[in-house]
């Protein structure tokens, strides 16, 4: 297959140079390291179990109607809201490393699907990102302020309490 030959170009320049212990390097290339894939999927399985019973809880003391009266639950919420970042991030890591040493798997090897990329264009575009994401969320906070130092009474529903004005019917 030109996919496992291409992985000896990581070795080789020419494949006139080829041995068979570079074929031999190039094959034990292949095999994954199965430790951080088996904690790291299990890890994001974990975390969405977790956070699926907790959504279980609260959707059933909801229901009953004494949600308010569990702080413990209103804790463990706060203290959830990463996970599903994590567990995202998880099985970002479990698809990535999975799939090494292939972009495309036995069509093209990783090291040869790398970016040319300069160091300063690499830097000035993730500057680009950073400055753009950082405006997006400069923009977000404002709003979310403003829209919240106005309260629910400015909405002009009639469903709450000192509202500015009326809706009409």
């Amino acid at each position: 297959d030109l996919g496992f030959g291409l992985l000896l170009k990581k070795y080789v320049a020419s494949m006139d140079d080829v041995t068979p212990e570079l074929i031999d390097r190039a094959a034990r290339d292949t095999l994954p390291k199965v430790t951080p894939l088996f904690w790291t999927f299990r890890i994001m399985v974990a975390l969405g179990f977790a956070m699926l019973a907790l959504f279980g809880l609260a959707l059933w003391y909801s229901i009953k109607g004494d949600f308010a009266q569990r702080p413990w639950l209103l804790r463990w919420a706060l203290w959830f809201l990463p996970m599903p970042w994590i567990s995202c991030e998880m099985g970002w890591f479990v698809a990535e490393y999975g799939r090494q040493p292939w972009t495309i798997y036995g069509v093209l090897p990783t090291h040869l699907s790398v970016s040319t990329l300069t160091v300063n264009s690499l830097y000035g575009s993730l500057a680009g990102f950073v400055g753009f994401y950082t405006l997006l969320l400069i923009v977000e906070m404002y709003l979310m302020v403003k829209f919240a130092r106005q309260g629910p009474g400015s909405l002009g529903t009639g469903r709450y309490l000192n509202e500015t004005h009326h809706a009409h019917a």
